[in-house]
């Protein structure tokens, strides 16, 4: 499929999207072999060294039969943007059809994906005195009185956040106190109202039970497989108050080692969580037109598109 690539007379590139446990990564690494392809990953977790089987990070093998991008690029104590995300992977891209190989686009985050495609939108800089003021009020009364004062202030961004989101609670919190709008007024002024890449996106389409069947099972196998002992690993080097600590599973993987979880306990809350984000992932990507959706079982259907794709 070289050939093919080499012969096209401008960018291309394919993006796999999809909520999390749809197998959107297996399907990634099939085109990246079948197209010779090299795959970014568009996860914000995965970009943290060290956060490997609850993340669903790309084994070894799997690195090592096609080039993979942006994972295992920070520790958990630092800080890594979607601006920051933008600007790199840009430069990936170009390398990537420098070489006159296929960029495909993998993974859940939506805000990296938006990032890439249309830009980051300028919010203005929060005062350093309100950012400690929300760090406080999280701190003294927890995320869920935050997400509170979040729906007197901004009930659009509230009701658009769960409440445990402790993250991005915080940063529309602090963006409406310093600002007087809503994070959404800034959010949608994007640099470029059309996307910047011309990708082909694909995505597998599950039945909603179905996933969560398969949501819920890879639970136990990323615990059986020893999420718990990473977590203890991480735990010897990190605070559990870090963010990275505070993801779906890490969380509730140290609240049970902390035996504040039963084992029970501990398993239905990640799936819980991980059923949620799903949802939150399948909105989202419902609302970008240009996503194709394909049933899980149609690989050959969604080669033969891409095949065309490249042909025009």
């Amino acid at each position: 499929m070289k050939r093919i690539i080499d012969q096209c007379k401008f960018f291309r590139g394919v993006v796999v999207a999809g909520p999390t446990a749809s197998g959107k990564s297996d399907l990634a690494l099939r085109l990246a072999q079948e197209f010779d392809g090299e795959l970014i990953c568009t996860d914000s977790m995965q970009v943290y060294r060290q956060f490997d089987i609850g993340t669903a990070k790309p084994t070894l093998t799997e690195q090592k039969l096609v080039q993979h991008h942006q994972i295992n690029l920070i520790d958990a104590d630092e800080n890594y943007s979607a601006g920051k995300y933008e600007r790199e992977t840009s430069r990936i891209i170009e390398q990537i059809q420098e070489r006159g190989r296929l960029p495909i686009l993998v993974g859940g985050a939506g805000l990296y994906y938006r990032a890439l495609m249309y830009g980051i939108s300028h919010i203005p800089d929060i005062p350093e005195n309100i950012h400690q003021e929300v760090i406080c009020l999280q701190k003294k009364h927890g995320t869920h009185y935050c997400w509170e004062k979040l729906q007197k202030h901004d009930p659009h961004a509230a009701k658009g956040l769960h409440p445990n989101d402790t993250a991005r609670i915080l940063r529309s919190l602090e963006v409406v106190l310093s600002t007087g709008s809503g994070i959404a007024t800034f959010q949608q002024q994007q640099p470029f109202a059309e996307e910047r890449y011309p990708f082909l996106a694909v995505a597998p389409e599950w039945e909603r039970s179905v996933l969560y069947e398969r949501i819920n099972q890879r639970t136990i196998t990323m615990l059986e497989s020893g999420w718990i002992a990473e977590v203890e690993m991480l735990l010897t080097r990190y605070s559990p108050e870090l963010k990275p600590l505070q993801a779906i599973g890490y969380r509730e993987i140290v609240q049970h080692l902390q035996e504040k979880l039963e084992w029970k306990q501990m398993v239905q809350k990640i799936q819980q969580r991980t059923r949620q984000y799903a949802k939150r992932q399948m909105t989202w990507f419902r609302k970008e037109a240009k996503i194709e959706w394909h049933q899980p079982d149609d690989e050959a259907a969604i080669l033969a598109k891409i095949k065309v794709y490249l042909e025009k």
